[in-house]
């Protein structure tokens, strides 16, 4: 056989490499997890009372826009970090833009409130509730990513491990809003903050050693 009649064999069965099909995975594995999530929450804790007649004012929505804007930069980031070759951390820094806006907000709450109602504005009713329930929820779509970051190749386990926490946090933060009653601006910018930091941290910390390229 001649060395053309060879590449002509080897060839002949050539079709394009799928590229997009990790992108397309994470994408459709975000919304499982938050279809899983939602009904987590409402299973175990149910919806707020007032859901109804409340769930399309600011102070409601503001908690379901924070929690889809992380989640939808930090995936973008995930599904970019099982790439190699592609510069995913430089990006990162983006995930603080919903945060520091609403920390701007916050702010702006506080300065136009007495100072008497700043303790009802910022622990609200139910923080811990708030502190804890968050990252619990957030292990469910952290497992589903978990799974997912094995089939791709992360170069740095402990990037790959905080974009799935960012984007799980967001995504619990979607699923917690319909049953948490605590709206004020400060109340968000804290507690969520500080529980999405916290899922954030257990990524970083467990990817690396879960997830092996």
């Amino acid at each position: 056989m001649q060395t053309d009649d060879l590449i002509s064999l080897m060839t002949a069965s050539h079709r394009p490499v799928d590229t997009n099909w990790l992108r397309r995975a994470v994408w459709i594995a975000a919304l499982a997890a938050l279809a899983a999530t939602v009904a987590l929450v409402l299973i175990t804790l149910g919806t707020r009372p007032d859901l109804a007649s409340v769930w399309m004012t600011l102070p409601v929505m503001a908690k379901a826009l924070l929690g889809t804007s992380v989640a939808t930069i930090a995936l973008v980031l995930f599904q970019r970090s099982l790439r190699p070759g592609l510069k995913t951390a430089r990006l990162l820094p983006l995930v603080a833009i919903p945060l520091l806006l609403a920390a701007g907000w916050a702010l702006l709450t506080l300065a136009q409130a007495p100072a008497e109602h700043w303790n009802a504005l910022v622990f609200g009713r139910y923080w811990r509730a708030c502190l804890v329930a968050v990252p619990l929820y957030a292990l469910c779509p952290l497992v589903i990513l978990l799974i997912l970051a094995r089939r791709g190749a992360p170069i740095d386990g402990r990037l790959t491990g905080a974009c799935a926490g960012l984007a799980s946090a967001g995504l619990a933060t979607v699923a917690y809003s319909v049953h948490c009653p605590d709206d004020a601006a400060p109340f968000l910018a804290i507690w969520y903050t500080l529980a999405i930091a916290i899922v954030t941290g257990i990524g970083a910390l467990a990817f690396p050693r879960l997830v092996r390229w």
